[in-house]
């Protein structure tokens, strides 16, 4: 989920397409198609908005697809892409693409050819491993540069806006991710998983939010917590935002509202009231 200007995009990943929802959620526009055509979306998975243009990662065609409008304004082939979020800055696009030893890839839009890794990543016992356990969330922030959200560490590193790396944040201490962690390394030996415990993140007014999954005592799983942090206050815990069901898997922020997917037999859009809104 993306929001922008006034809009709520939103992928589905089971009918190949996205919609944009007016923020009251009462319209509905598709601004892309699913189907084998150029100008549709094969296998979407991932995608954001700028200037009203929609670039969506199509891993049916391995190719970054632009549509503004609603209609296909072209494309170009990717050599690498996940299904994290990415992030885009004028001509500039910062795409979550992980090796073993990169996590994201930076491409300017004039020159598409010219896709350079840069990323760190946290190396593990085996170069599969490390691959695995290394995707990352890239994020945008005006005046402070790139973040990466890892979706299995305890950590959020900072970027310069041409991918030199700058700081790392450690958040291990919020109760909800310190949990996710003792579980996390039950499993640290198994050679091909991960535990994912940040399902999505999104930045928007200087904050950063994490979804998170937790265990209840009677060892129920869920992902229905939303960390708020501030990237002005070194991702210092502004709020903790616990949504009422038991799964979402996905979410974005408006200046005022926060739009959650619940993960059910269908999409379920929920809306709920940021905290001290005035304030963002």
């Amino acid at each position: 989920m993306v929001y922008d200007k006034g809009n709520v995009y939103v992928l589905d990943k089971k009918r190949g397409d996205i919609v944009a929802l007016s923020d009251d959620l009462q319209r509905m526009e598709y601004v892309t198609h699913h189907g084998a055509a150029p100008y549709e979306t094969t296998w979407p998975f991932t995608f954001n908005v700028q200037y009203d243009t929609v670039y969506v990662v199509d891993f049916g065609t391995k190719s970054m697809k632009k549509f503004y409008g609603g209609s296909f304004c072209g494309d170009f082939l990717l050599s690498n892409a996940n299904e994290n979020r990415f992030s885009l800055r004028d001509s500039l696009i910062y795409l979550s693409a992980n090796t073993d030893s990169t996590s994201f890839l930076l491409i300017d839009t004039r020159h598409p050819d010219r896709q350079v890794p840069k990323g760190e990543v946290v190396q593990e016992k085996t170069a599969f491993k490390t691959v695995i356990s290394n995707r990352k969330h890239i994020l945008y922030a005006e005046g402070k540069g790139i973040f990466s959200v890892s979706d299995c560490y305890p950590y959020i590193d900072q970027y310069t806006f041409d991918g030199r790396y700058v700081r790392r944040f450690d958040i291990s201490s919020i109760p909800v991710i310190k949990a996710a962690m003792e579980i996390s390394e039950k499993q640290a030996n198994r050679e091909k998983s991960v535990y994912i415990y940040i399902r999505d993140a999104y930045l928007a007014d200087g904050h950063l939010y994490l979804l998170c999954s937790s265990r209840t005592d009677q060892n129920e799983y869920k992902v229905n917590t939303i960390l708020d942090l501030s990237v002005d206050e070194d991702m210092k815990l502004v709020s903790t935002y616990m949504l009422p069901h038991d799964i979402y898997s996905s979410f974005c922020v408006s200046d005022t509202y926060l739009f959650a997917a619940q993960e059910v037999d269908e999409t379920t859009i929920e809306k709920f009231k940021l905290r001290d809104d005035a304030e963002r």
